[in-house]
């Protein structure tokens, strides 16, 4: 995980979010997302990055997981953190639905309002 992205891992934790929230760092999975959520029976993954490229830095990996996730009924979301806005609120939420097909769900977020969408979709 890039720099900036630990760093957005670690303004989660501080978030001291309800449920069970962890990183996940695994050589043998090609793809899997860096944050498990279980909160309340429901399960989220969520990939975090910090950028501000196209396509969001995914590697064809990462894009293939979240496809398999979203195909076999799992719930997962891409987490972006802008670095070209100098705002508060910078972050966006995708989600890969198709091949090559990013969906912006929702933009110029804060940190606290992302994590509540994502717990809310």
């Amino acid at each position: 995980m890039a720099k900036s992205e630990k760093n957005l891992w670690q303004r989660i934790k501080k978030l001291k979010l309800k449920g069970q929230i962890f990183r996940i760092e695994s050589n043998t999975i090609n793809g899997i997302a860096d944050v498990f959520w279980l909160i309340n029976g429901k399960s989220i993954w969520i990939e975090l990055k910090s950028n501000d490229v196209k396509n969001l830095g995914l590697s064809k990996y990462q894009i293939n997981w979240h496809l398999e996730h979203f195909k076999n009924g799992g719930t997962s979301f891409i987490l972006r953190e802008d670095l070209s806005q100098s705002t508060s609120q910078n972050l966006q939420i995708f989600v890969v639905r198709e091949p090559r097909r990013l969906v912006r769900a929702y933009s110029s977020l804060t940190l606290k309002d992302a994590m509540q969408k994502l717990l809310t979709q």
